[in-house]
């Protein structure tokens, strides 16, 4: 291993440090640093790797002692988003798709963990214990990979829960400011399918797909229906074809005006798309629908939801998230946080694509060839685990050591 790579994959590691440490006290700003770098290093949650990663001179134990306390203690939560929101600011344009999704952290052999309660286990189905996680995302540009913009782990047993709901209103507010007067549209899952989502979303007059349940009544034509019957009387009109997680989909894609029985005076458009799984896929939008073109779009706009679900299995994968020990609460959502600022941070240097990153697919020893790859951000996690994990010295040369121009300390003249 080169040492200029080791030196290099450092230096923009510790670069982004900076940026996402700016306004922290000292003392915050080192033990992010020090997360940052021993994640990115280990791609372990674990606070003994993440120790190990730092190559510090004093013994382990003392690092994780340290570690675990500042994790336990740290609130200042909102200099964190702040920054790292000024650092993605740049690839929040005008009539975005924001994912909005529901995911879960299991830890089914844990017994002393702080708020611990059964939750959903999206992978495994059924429940284990856990925690619940809110997160929405946005996507690059050109390169669509994930860019986390909002994430927050929460448990029903924690005080002051309210409901799932809430925890998603929290973070739709969030998402509302953080676009400003810029428009976005909400893409949502089943799950999301609920009359107070979207009363919630039709009185922020916020664009949103939402894929229905076979559970809703619609009113077309004068009549009621249930989407299943619905949607049978409609076998599509119009021709998709589209790259589903890495499989091609012949789609047939149809759409019609409907009414929601709680909401009797708006139209809503449900799109109907055959070709994927047995069933069809029931879409349903508050967005004008006027042409092909805008149907497609629609399709397109939730198609895209499952790239973005590659997040989370790169957060479970490649920084192994649920295998968290840290007891507290607190310590396991600052993780998840800044697990996701990585994956934030890496899509966009995905994106930018410097010569730099070659070395990091180089070096990741993927088993696909390059030019066959699209979705490159495992294949740059593993790339720079590999090269940092050379690295013997750890990152004490680059914490600034101040030398105080006056201690105002006494001194004798003699």
């Amino acid at each position: 291993m080169k040492s200029s790579e080791i030196y290099q994959a450092k230096r923009e590691i510790i670069n982004f440090c900076h940026q996402l440490t700016k306004g922290l006290s000292k003392p915050n700003a080192k033990f992010i640093t020090d997360m940052i770098y021993g994640l990115a290093k280990g791609c372990s949650p674990l606070l003994s790797e993440i120790s190990r990663a730092l190559e510090e001179d004093i013994d382990l134990l003392s690092t994780i002692k340290r570690l675990s306390r500042n994790a336990m203690d740290f609130n200042d939560y909102a200099k964190l988003y702040h920054n790292y929101l000024d650092m993605i600011k740049r690839q929040i344009k005008d009539d975005m798709l924001v994912i909005v999704d529901n995911s879960d952290i299991t830890k089914p052999y844990g017994e002393q963990f702080e708020s611990l309660r059964r939750v959903h286990d999206g992978s495994k189905g059924g429940t284990e214990k856990g925690y619940l996680t809110a997160n929405m995302s946005i996507t690059t540009s050109q390169t669509k990979h994930p860019i986390p913009v909002y994430a927050h782990t929460f448990s029903v047993a924690e005080e002051g829960f309210s409901s799932a709901n809430v925890e998603t209103y929290q973070g739709l507010n969030y998402i509302d400011e953080l676009f400003n007067q810029k428009k976005y549209t909400v893409v949502m899952d089943r799950g999301y399918d609920s009359n107070d989502i979207i009363q919630f979303l039709q009185n922020k007059k916020t664009d949103f797909i939402i894929r229905l349940t076979d559970k809703r009544w619609l009113k077309n034509g004068g009549r009621w229906y249930k989407v299943p019957e619905l949607a049978t009387r409609h076998k599509g009109k119009l021709a998709l074809k589209s790259t589903i997680k890495g499989h091609q989909y012949q789609l047939k894609v149809s759409h019609l005006k409907v009414t929601l029985p709680a909401f009797s005076d708006e139209n809503f458009f449900v799109v109907i798309v055959y070709g994927y799984g047995q069933k069809p896929m029931k879409l349903l939008t508050n967005k004008e629908i006027n042409s092909k073109a805008d149907v497609l779009r629609i399709v397109k706009g939730y198609i895209l939801r499952w790239r973005t679900e590659e997040s989370f299995r790169v957060q479970k994968q490649e920084y192994n998230l649920e295998k968290v020990r840290t007891l507290s609460l607190n310590s396991i959502r600052l993780i998840h946080n800044l697990i996701n600022f990585l994956v934030g941070r890496n899509s966009i240097r995905i994106e930018s694509a410097p010569l730099f990153n070659e070395i990091l697919y180089h070096r990741a020893k993927s088993l696909k060839a390059k030019d066959k790859i699209k979705f490159y951000l495992y294949r740059y996690i593993r790339g720079l685990s590999v090269v940092l994990k050379a690295d013997t010295v750890g990152i004490r040369i680059f914490k600034k050591v101040e030398h105080r121009v006056n201690p105002g300390q006494m001194r004798l003249i003699i």
